[in-house]
Order: C-alpha cells, then sequence, then structure tokens
C-alpha cells in the first residue's frame, strides 16, 4: 500500500514541470490537499491513486494561487474561469468517495 505524500514528494512531484517552491508552501499545500481529500474519500487502505491525486490536489492549489478567483487570465482574450472538478482526480478518488457534496 501506499503512504500519503509529504512536502518533500510534492517538490520532486513540480520539479518534473520545472517549477519551484518553498518548503513552507508545499507544506501547506501538501496539509490542504490531504485534509480535502479525507473529507472527500474512504482512505483507508492508502492507494497509488489516493496518493496520486493528493499530489494533483496540492499542485492545483500551488498553481492557483496567481489565477484570482478562479479565473485565468488570457491577455487579449480577456479571462477563463479554472475548472471546479479535475477529471484526474476524480478519477484517482472515485472509488474512494463518501456520499454527498463536498
Amino acid at each position: 500500500m501506499a503512504v500519503p505524500p509529504t512536502a518533500a514528494d510534492l517538490g520532486e512531484y513540480l520539479a518534473l514541470t520545472g517549477a519551484s517552491y518553498p518548503t513552507d508552501q508545499l507544506q501547506e499545500a501538501i496539509d490542504s490537499a490531504l485534509v480535502m481529500q479525507q473529507d472527500a474519500c474512504v482512505i483507508e487502505p492508502y492507494t497509488p491513486p489516493l496518493r496520486e491525486a493528493a499530489l494533483r490536489r496540492a499542485a492545483r492549489l500551488l498553481a492557483g494561487r496567481g489565477a484570482p478567483l478562479g479565473a485565468m487570465d488570457l491577455g487579449e482574450f480577456g479571462s477563463s474561469p479554472l475548472v471546479r472538478w479535475d477529471a484526474h482526480i476524480e478519477e484517482f478518488e472515485k472509488n474512494y468517495r463518501l456520499g454527498g457534496f463536498v
């Protein structure tokens, strides 16, 4: 079985994209992602898809910090809202989802 990701794991995950963040921001993002995941999913046992989803959640949290109010600036074309649901997170967590809305 997998173990929940750490801030160091998130740093390695983001390094694949060339992104780099201070350790405190990595820790805050992974902590938030794990709490959000715990609120949305049954996490016993913790599996590789849940680990991947947590890393993706944390990466999106960090990336979204530069996009005010969940909108992405498209320059001369205006702005576009960020998609509320991430299809990849949904795919990783679908078998672990709790009933209702989170």
